[in-house]
C-alpha cells in the first residue's frame, strides 16, 4: 500500500467500524444509485436530461419490486444550487424517496456535493450517513461515496462550493471535480482498491461517475473480452467462428470509441495490479451521463451492473449479443444488465487472492 493510501486508511477504518450495519440474504433486493446531482431544473442542471428515465425506473421497477434503495452521495447538487430550488424543481423525485422511506426501504449517504445533508436533523427513516455496511453471509460490503480518500477535499470543500456556485455556474460550466478528471478517477479508484483489498472487503463507491464492476473499468472489460474471443476463435468452426469474429469487431469498435474519447486510458494498463485482479471495488456510475444512467443491483445472491437507456441512446447496447436487454413495460425505456456475478464467487476471490 502506498503512502497516500496509508494516510487515508485510519479514517476509512474508523468509518467502517462506526457506520450502521444491515444483514442481507438471498431474498433481499437492493439497488444502489449515486451522483444524481439534482439541480434547479434549468439548463445547468446535469440531472435534467435523465430525469424522466430515472423516475420511471425508480417508480415502475424498483419501488414496485420492493427494492431497498441506497443513495450513495451527491444526490443533491448543493454546491451549485440552493436546497429550496432543488426541492421545488424535483418534488416528484423527493416524493418517490419518501415512499421508499415510508416502507423502511431507504438509506441515504452523503457525498462531497451534498455534505450539508449531514447537518440537517433527519427524522426517523430519513437519516443520512457518511457510509453504510451490508453483510452477506458474514462478508462485508462497505458503501461510501468515495471522496473520503482525498484529504485535501475536506480542507477545500467550502472554497470549491464558492467557486462552483458563484463562478462556474454563472459561466455555464457543468459539474467539475473528480468526475471529469481521468487522472483523479484513477487515483481515487486505486486508493479504494488498495484499502479494500488489504482488508478483504468489497467496497461500493460513487464520486468518479465511472461504473466499475469487479474492480474493472469498461476499457478493462472490453480488453479482456477481446482477448477471450481471440483465444476461442482458432478452436471454433462454421457459424460459431463467424459469430466470434463479429463479436470481436463489435468489442473493438466500442474500445476504439472509448479510447478516442479518453486517450489517456490507452497509455494506462490495469489501474490496480499486474498479477491478480481482486474484485474488491464496484462503482454505481451516475445519473448524469449522455448515454443513460447506471446503477448496481444485488438480488438473489448476485450483484449486477445495470444500464438504463431509451431506444435512441441505447442502440449499440440493444443490439449487443453479450448483454441482457429487458424492456420496461409500457415505457420507452430498457434495463440492460451489463455484467453480473455471484457474491459467493466474488468473496471467494477477495479472500483467496
Amino acid at each position: 500500500m502506498n503512502t497516500s493510501s496509508t494516510s487515508i486508511a485510519p479514517y476509512l477504518d474508523n468509518l467502517f467500524q462506526t457506520v450502521p450495519l444491515r444483514r442481507i440474504n438471498q431474498t433481499d433486493r437492493v439497488v444502489i444509485w449515486s451522483d444524481l446531482h439534482l439541480g434547479d431544473g434549468g439548463s445547468n442542471d446535469d440531472f435534467r436530461q435523465n430525469a424522466d428515465l430515472f423516475q420511471t425506473a425508480l417508480k415502475d421497477y424498483y419501488l414496485t419490486g420492493d427494492f431497498l434503495l441506497i443513495l450513495n452521495g451527491d444526490i443533491e447538487e448543493l454546491l451549485k444550487f440552493h436546497p429550496f430550488k432543488i426541492r421545488r424543481a424535483w418534488e416528484s423525485v423527493f416524493l418517490l424517496f419518501e415512499e421508499f422511506a415510508r416502507r423502511g426501504k431507504l438509506i441515504q449517504i452523503w457525498g462531497n456535493h451534498d455534505e450539508l445533508l449531514a447537518l440537517r436533523p433527519g427524522r426517523k427513516g430519513r437519516e443520512t450517513y457518511e457510509g453504510y455496511r451490508l453483510q452477506y453471509k458474514g462478508k462485508d460490503i462497505f458503501i461510501f461515496h468515495g471522496h473520503q480518500v482525498s484529504p485535501a477535499f475536506h480542507r477545500l470543500n467550502n472554497l470549491v462550493g464558492f467557486v462552483v456556485r458563484y463562478l462556474a455556474r454563472p459561466l455555464g460550466i457543468m459539474n467539475g471535480s473528480v468526475s471529469q478528471s481521468n487522472t483523479k478517477k484513477f487515483k481515487t479508484e486505486q486508493k479504494v482498491y488498495e484499502f479494500s483489498t488489504a482488508r478483504r472487503i468489497l467496497s461500493i463507491i460513487g464520486h468518479t461517475h465511472r461504473p466499475l464492476f469487479e474492480s474493472l473499468s469498461k476499457v478493462d472489460v472490453l480488453k479482456f473480452q477481446i482477448e477471450d474471443l481471440c483465444r476461442r476463435y482458432p478452436r471454433s468452426t462454421g457459424e460459431e467462428k463467424v459469430r466470434i469474429a463479429r463479436e470481436v469487431q463489435n468489442a473493438k469498435g466500442k474500445l476504439v470509441s472509448l479510447l478516442e474519447s479518453a486517450p489517456e486510458e490507452a497509455m494506462r494498463g490495469s489501474i490496480y495490479e499486474s498479477h491478480f485482479m481482486v474484485p474488491s471495488v464496484f462503482n454505481s456510475g451516475s445519473a448524469t451521463g449522455q448515454g443513460g444512467i447506471t446503477c448496481l443491483e444485488i438480488e438473489g445472491g448476485m450483484i449486477r451492473l445495470v444500464h438504463w437507456v431509451d431506444a435512441d441512446r441505447g442502440k449499440h447496447h440493444l443490439q449487443a449479443p453479450d448483454t441482457g436487454v429487458y424492456p420496461l413495460k409500457d415505457t420507452p425505456y430498457f434495463r440492460i444488465v451489463l455484467k453480473e456475478e455471484s457474491l459467493d464467487y466474488i468473496f471467494a476471490r477477495i479472500e483467496l487472492l
